[in-house]
């Protein structure tokens, strides 16, 4: 039997609910099946590799945790998980070129207020990344020698965007989707680094649906997230 050759980075503040974070866990060691996971969270956890957060909660934070979880790994790629997304197992099967962030696109969202609605929006998220650890490293590392404090908050986003590379004055990468049958499903909530969910001011995209195959109902979803 071959070694896995991608790690999964879990990334946590322990802000959501222990039902939810049970329910998490489950799927994402469903979808994770024999490879090895990284657990990076606030307070300690008990499975997974687990490293301690203990620096700033702040969005260039979870980039800088990341390299602390590529770093750790042993696996020639890396996937990121967070605690607010849910994983279908095929979403970890993927593996792309070397030179390139990968994210998948098949993402649904799902905001906590108001009815519970699925909806697809046109835009990467770091919740989907898979990529060469090696390129992952190499790119976060150039970011935290410029930006030893921290990226700014209006600079700071996705690897491999060349807006947010251009703004932080450091070289382009290359970014490439791909998607899974099954959606990844993200949520949007008042307890996250995101200042339009917090204040309920984010905005759906047009392609709606109030049930999608493999995840079942959003209503179902929200009900978890929030028991």
């Amino acid at each position: 039997m071959e070694s896995p050759d991608l790690t999964i980075i879990m990334l946590t503040a322990n802000r959501v609910s222990q039902n939810w974070a049970e329910f998490h866990k489950q799927k994402l060691l469903e979808a994770a099946g024999d490879l090895p996971v990284i657990t990076i969270s606030r307070k300690p956890l008990d499975w997974g590799i687990n490293l301690l957060d203990e620096e700033l909660y702040h969005i260039s934070n979870i980039y800088f945790q990341l390299l602390r979880g590529a770093k750790l790994a042993k696996t020639k790629y890396i996937a990121v998980a967070e605690d607010d997304t849910l994983y279908p197992k095929e979403h970890f099967a993927y593996r792309p070129p070397e030179d390139a962030f990968a994210y998948n696109q098949n993402r649904f969202g799902l905001f906590t207020w108001g009815k519970p609605t699925y909806f697809w929006k046109d835009r990467i998220s770091n919740s989907t990344l898979i990529a060469s650890r090696k390129l992952v490293i190499e790119a976060l590392e150039e970011r935290f020698a410029k930006y030893p404090n921290g990226t700014p908050t209006g600079f700071t986003g996705e690897m491999g965007r060349n807006n947010v590379e251009d703004k932080l004055g450091i070289t382009r990468r290359k970014a490439i989707w791909f998607a899974t049958e099954a959606s990844v499903v993200r949520i949007d909530h008042e307890k996250g680094v995101d200042k339009l969910s917090q204040s309920h001011r984010k905005g759906m995209g047009i392609l709606r649906a109030y049930d999608i195959p493999y995840w079942g109902r959003a209503d179902d979803i929200v009900k978890i997230f929030k028991s």
